[in-house]
C-alpha cells in the first residue's frame, strides 16, 4: 500500500485518538496553563499507555475476550477521575505540592491505562486498522498524537499567558466538569454492567 496513504491514515487516526475531549485532555489542558512541557508530559504519559495497550491488544485481543473486564475498568476509572477532579478543585496558584507534580507523566499514563474509551478504541479501531492497513500505520499514529499534544499544549499556554485569570478559571472549570462527567458516566456504565436490568 502507498506510504502516503498509510501515513495520512495513521496521522489522522492519532489525532482522532488524542483529540476528542476526555479525561486526558482535561488534565493536559490544566497542566499546560503553567508550562508547555507540563501539558506535553501528560500527553506523553497517555501515549505510553496507548503503546502498552497496542502491544497487549494486538497480542491478546484476538485470543481472549478482554471486554469481560469492562465493569471493573469502569469502576477503577470512575474513582480515579473523581480523585483527579478533586485535586484540581483543591489546587491553587500557591499550591507548591500541585506545582511539583506538574510534569503529569504518571497522571497521563495512569489515566490511559484505566480509561475505557482508550481501551475500547484499541479493541475496535486499533484491531481494524491493523487488519486493513497493517502495523506500519501505528508509527504514523503516534506521530499524529505527538503533533496534537504539542499543538494543544502550546495553544493553552499562550492563551493563559495572554488572557491570564480568565483562561485559568475557564480551564479549571472545564477540567473539573470533564473529569466529573466521565467519572459519573463510567460509574453508571459499571452499574449497568453488573445489574443490566436497571
Amino acid at each position: 500500500m502507498d506510504i502516503f496513504i498509510i501515513a495520512t491514515v495513521g496521522i489522522l487516526l492519532g489525532v482522532s485518538l488524542a483529540g476528542p475531549p476526555g479525561p486526558v485532555t482535561a488534565i493536559l489542558v490544566n497542566r499546560a496553563m503553567k508550562s508547555v512541557t507540563g501539558g506535553i508530559s501528560v500527553g506523553m504519559g497517555a501515549m505510553t499507555a496507548d503503546f502498552i495497550l497496542m502491544v497487549l491488544i494486538l497480542l491478546f485481543g484476538q485470543l481472549t475476550d478482554l471486554t469481560r473486564f469492562n465493569n471493573y475498568i469502569y469502576i477503577l476509572g470512575a474513582f480515579f477521575f473523581f480523585y483527579l477532579a478533586y485535586g484540581i478543585y483543591k489546587s491553587s496558584e500557591e499550591s507548591e505540592s500541585y506545582r511539583k507534580e506538574g510534569s503529569g507523566y504518571l497522571a497521563g499514563l495512569t489515566i490511559g491505562l484505566v480509561n475505557p474509551m482508550q481501551i475500547g478504541w484499541w479493541l475496535t479501531a486499533g484491531l481494524s486498522v491493523n487488519q486493513k492497513f497493517g502495523f506500519a500505520t501505528f508509527a504514523f499514529l503516534f506521530i499524529g498524537i505527538v503533533g496534537w499534544v504539542v499543538f494543544l499544549s502550546m495553544l493553552i499556554y499562550k492563551a493563559a499567558a495572554k488572557y491570564g485569570g480568565k483562561v485559568e478559571l475557564g480551564v479549571k472549570i472545564f477540567s473539573i466538569a470533564s473529569l466529573g462527567f466521565f467519572g459519573v458516566l463510567f460509574l453508571y456504565l459499571s452499574v449497568l454492567g453488573f445489574a443490566p436490568g436497571l
